[in-house]
């Protein structure tokens, strides 16, 4: 991968069910124990991303024509350091 895919892909939001999970998580007040999960699973993202390409075959006509738009955000670690300053900003303002 060139520098200037890096970019692209590092520019990229997070996809859209994203913004569905966080809104449900700050709803809940669910915010350290769901960022703890996220740094706990950090190290297993590119074995997810993978594991869901490998099985994609399957799982894509089962889990909707967007399958593979959905698993990308499992390859961009930025995107998961954006979910989690996001966590952290809605924790600190439920907070103060």
């Amino acid at each position: 991968m060139n520098e200037s895919q890096s970019d692209v892909r590092t520019t990229l939001e997070p996809p859209h069910w994203v913004e569905g999970l966080l809104c449900w998580i700050e709803r809940k007040r669910l915010q350290a124990p769901a960022a703890l999960i996220f740094e706990m699973h950090r190290p297993l993202l590119p074995v997810a991303w993978w594991a869901a390409m490998l099985f994609g075959g399957v799982l894509a006509p089962l889990l909707g024509p967007d399958y593979y738009e959905k698993i990308e955000g499992l390859r961009d670690t930025a995107a998961l350091d954006r979910v989690l300053a996001r966590l952290e900003s809605s924790s600190r303002e439920d907070d103060g």
